[in-house]
């Protein structure tokens, strides 16, 4: 061998040999940053971008993009300089960029949970170290990281839409910010419905109706977007457009927080306590509505009893929709759930209604619709009712009787779903089926009815079960309401007769106590501490050590 090559310095190789060097250190970073993240963000993120669904849809933006900038450009020609073509741009690209992030990335979102309950994968995520926590962060990541990358290719033609004049930045960060929020909590509604899609024939109705859903969704954001960008410009300098979109954010805020902890929850294992944290931010959500209305009452409302209004009804579909969700919980408690029951007198008092169970959930429900109630009740006196007089009027009549329909309708399915638990599993999906059944017929029976007897049309006691009209005919018409006197008579019976048939089942929930923990679970907790926790630094046995 010729030695002369052996010996040949590395210099003499000429500057266009790389050394390499700085490539491995960046290949070490980048692989510990990897092992940082979630694993579910790694396998959802290399699956996700390496699929023929992201490359098409990807690659169809890119299109759109450069065909709408060339068309766009055409069309302008030399006045392109000096006309206002800013939001017509924007609105096009717009578009192409709210149909991936507030339909295809929501859409990924709810398959991918979906085909893990498919295929039966979902079982050896289980049995890893991951949480159900984690595996759902790690999807919502997953999400997060598409509209990253659509975000990316599209950004810099909306940045673009500035320079044409007729549309400012602030609007654009606006409405970009809103729209990864929603695409974020559509994303979040899409794992929940992934969750419930145990079955395949389930899994293709949830699909239809996520497709659907996701599409209103995304044409009423495109007419809201057109209205903001044509006909009614965002007034950021208005104080009432800062406060309203302050609560905005704060029901956004609490109400995706329900829906991931609910996505959580139903992949949690069936002996765990399910609940608990979920009615926790109910009550927090109820907490930040009222003092949102309270702040509307005594700062720039001023009193008006329009409010008061608008509080009982939000109050009372909250609190009616948390009750349809909590009624559907299984009646059983595991005892792993029941050694964490509270054992003292105030504990029990008060943290009872947080435990899992239908009847606790009932009387939850109950208990938040009368509290708004009392509060709208109780401010009604101090309300200045000369600029609404008949609202004013109507405010007792409509609470009363709405907290009727609330007991009742929440009472009559849990009966049901109760009779139903002999037979076959109840899941939270039953009974949201169920109590939309219940309304329907509530509602559209008696009308039905009415339209075929003679001489019954317009509003009647037959309208009875018809909550929607009742209502609406107690706000038209205040205390003047012909069948005040009858429904104040016949609606309270029933709720205090379904109540009253319901109080079984409460006091059955209400009967669980702590039970002791088990000698094998106590060590079991007691190694996981100690393996958790670093152990004592050493101590001297002597002053000489």
């Amino acid at each position: 061998m010729n030695s002369s090559a052996e010996t040949t310095p590395p210099d003499a190789l000429g500057p266009s040999a790389p050394s390499g060097r700085g490539w491995p250190s960046i290949d070490r970073l980048a692989e510990r940053l990897g092992d940082l993240l979630n694993p579910i963000l790694v396998k959802e993120a290399r699956q996700a971008l390496k699929s023929r669904q992201f490359a098409t849809v990807f690659g169809l933006l890119l299109m759109f993009i450069w065909g709408t900038s060339l068309v766009g450009l055409g069309i302008m020609g030399p006045d392109a300089p000096y006309g206002a073509y800013g939001p017509s741009m924007f609105f096009a690209y717009y578009m192409a960029l709210a149909a991936a992030l507030l339909v295809v990335v929501p859409f990924s979102a709810f398959r991918s949970l979906a085909i893990e309950q498919e295929d039966r994968t979902y079982e050896l995520l289980s049995i890893t170290a991951l949480g159900p926590r984690q595996i759902i962060s790690g999807k919502l990541a997953s999400a997060a990281v598409q509209m990253i990358i659509y975000l990316s290719a599209i950004s810099p033609c909306l940045a673009f839409t500035y320079m044409l004049r007729g549309i400012d930045l602030p609007t654009i960060l606006f409405l970009l910010v809103w729209t990864v929020l929603l695409s974020l909590g559509l994303s979040a509604g899409g794992l929940l419905l992934g969750t419930l899609a145990q079955q395949k024939h389930l899994q293709a109705g949830l699909s239809v109706a996520g497709i659907v859903g996701l599409l209103i969704v995304f044409g009423l954001v495109c007419t809201t977007t057109a209205e903001f960008l044509f006909y009614s410009p965002l007034d950021f300098a208005d104080s009432d457009f800062w406060r309203a979109n302050a609560i905005l954010l704060t029901a956004y805020l609490s109400y995706f927080a329900l829906v991931f902890y609910t996505a959580v929850a139903q992949i949690t294992f069936a002996s765990d306590n399910r609940s608990t944290r979920l009615r926790v931010i109910m009550l927090v959500q109820f907490v930040l509505a009222t003092a949102w209305f309270g702040y509307e009452w005594f700062g720039p409302a001023r009193r008006e009893a329009a409010l008061l209004f608008g509080y009982a009804l939000v109050a009372g579909v909250h609190w009616f929709a948390m009750g349809v969700f909590m009624t559907g919980e299984s009646a059983d408690l595991s005892l792993r759930v029941r050694r964490g029951l509270p054992q003292s007198f105030f504990g029990r008092m008060f943290l009872t209604w947080f435990n899992p169970g239908p009847a606790t959930g009932y009387l939850y429900a109950i208990g938040g619709a009368l509290t708004a109630a009392i509060l709208a009740m109780a401010a009604l006196p101090y309300a200045a009712t000369a600029t609404w007089p008949r609202i004013a009027d109507a405010i007792p009549l409509f609470c009363a009787l709405g907290f009727c329909y609330l007991v009742s309708y929440l009472g009559v399915g849990l009966l049901i779903l109760r009779v139903l638990r002999r037979f076959f599993p109840i899941t939270v999906l039953a009974s949201v089926l169920l109590h939309a059944i219940m309304i329907f017929f509530g509602c559209a029976l008696p009308m039905i009815l009415s339209e075929l007897m003679p001489g019954w049309s317009g509003y009647n006691l037959l309208q009875i079960a018809n909550f929607a009209w009742t209502l609406a005919e107690i706000v038209d018409q205040g205390s003047n309401f012909a069948y005040a006197g009858s429904l104040m008579v016949i609606l309270p019976s029933v709720a205090a007769a379904v109540f009253a048939l319901n109080v079984p089942g409460v006091i059955r929930e209400l009967q669980y106590v702590r039970v002791a923990a088990p000698a094998r679970v106590l060590e079991e907790d007691a190694a996981l501490a100690a393996a958790d926790s670093p152990p004592p630094p050493p101590q001297p046995a002597s002053p000489w050590d």
